[in-house]
């Protein structure tokens, strides 16, 4: 559907509601919409507006430019239709349906039910805490792991080096902790790793990026191996489209200071699979009563030729025993031979 506009009426909208949220309500990215605010010469709000105007502050605005190009006057904001996978476009509606829950819990009052925002840690050193109790039985698996002879393990999909089982240890720790008041938990299931709510999972891998190295013998010749470099690497493996969900060590921050945006990540990745639980279960619940309706047209059938084969017996005898009848009755009986005819046909 398209919408029309003057440059007027979406400088007024962009100025009054944040440009995310009015994305939404276009149906389309906030990128695009900026592109389109762009094109079209109008001021958006810069970095800090909507904090400042929530603080109860003070805020400069930015002021419509005239324009003497009366072609970009008119501004049309959607109407281009594509063919989408309409799997990936269920998984963009749940997506945005989470964020908007994440929003509204974000703009709640103090003193609300809901959950408080999780804080990043502000360094990689992590707090000493009591282990987590989901965490007990895959830190001694994770701990007691055989490696190979260049000091890998691989347990449950966290590939890593043996001098990063403590600091995996302890970033798990620090993450189901900071993440159990939202409702979710550690599980390890099977060869994988995973958080959940309530029903839902969500798996994760953990892995410790290697380097290509070359080093030269004494002949001259090259060798090249790959080498761990100390990081670590964190992804998270859901149907979210558009979230954040890989989070590697760089030379000026870790994964660590990353914690809030994976649990923000985790939060929207688990309400959209437990989106997807639904739908799935709705479905097969749908199959299942569609199915169970043709196991009935099935057996009603089978009963319905049951009953007309019997009665088609019933009918070919009778009709076998009027013939009967006409034959006999059409057979001449001469009376010089009257009581030999009885005696055979009766």
């Amino acid at each position: 559907m398209t919408r029309t506009l003057t440059r007027q009426e979406l400088y007024d909208l962009v100025w009054s509601t944040p440009i995310t949220e009015l994305a939404d309500q276009f149906a389309i990215s906030d990128r695009g919409l900026a592109k389109i605010c762009l094109r079209h010469q109008i001021p958006v709000p810069g970095r800090g507006y909507w904090a400042k105007i929530e603080a109860g502050q003070s805020a400069n605005k930015t002021p419509l430019w005239r324009i003497e190009n009366p072609g970009i006057e008119t501004v049309r904001i959607g109407g281009l239709t594509t063919d989408v996978n309409p799997y990936v476009a269920f998984a963009i509606n749940a997506t945005r349906a989470a964020k908007q829950t994440l929003q509204k819990e974000r703009k709640a009052p103090k003193g609300s039910n809901t959950p408080a925002k999780t804080r990043d840690l502000a360094a990689i050193a992590i707090p000493e805490r009591p282990l987590h109790s989901s965490l007990r039985e895959f830190a001694k698996e994770l701990s007691s792991a055989v490696t190979d002879r260049t000091g890998a393990l691989n347990v449950r999909w966290v590939k890593i080096h043996r001098d990063s089982i403590h600091r995996v240890i302890a970033f798990l720790n620090a993450l189901a902790h900071q993440i159990e008041p939202q409702g979710i938990t550690f599980a390890g299931r099977n060869s994988r790793v995973a958080f959940k709510k309530d029903d839902a999972l969500v798996d994760f891998e953990i892995t410790s990026p290697k380097k290509r190295v070359t080093t030269e013998t004494s002949y001259g010749w090259k060798h090249y191996e790959n080498v761990f470099v100390g990081r670590l690497a964190f992804r998270i493996f859901g149907r979210a489209q558009g979230v954040k969900s890989n989070w590697v060590d760089t030379d000026h921050r870790k994964i660590e200071t990353s914690i809030s945006q994976i649990i923000e990540s985790y939060r929207i990745n688990l309400d959209v699979q437990q989106t997807y639980d639904e739908k799935e279960r709705a479905e097969r619940l749908l199959r299942e009563h569609l199915q169970h309706r043709r196991d009935l047209a099935e057996k009603r059938a089978a009963r319905e030729e049951a009953r007309l084969e019997f009665l088609r017996s019933i009918a070919a005898d009778r009709r076998e025993v009027e013939d009967l009848k006409l034959t006999i009755d059409a057979v001449p009986r001469p009376d010089s031979q009257k009581d030999e005819y009885e005696r055979m046909l009766i």
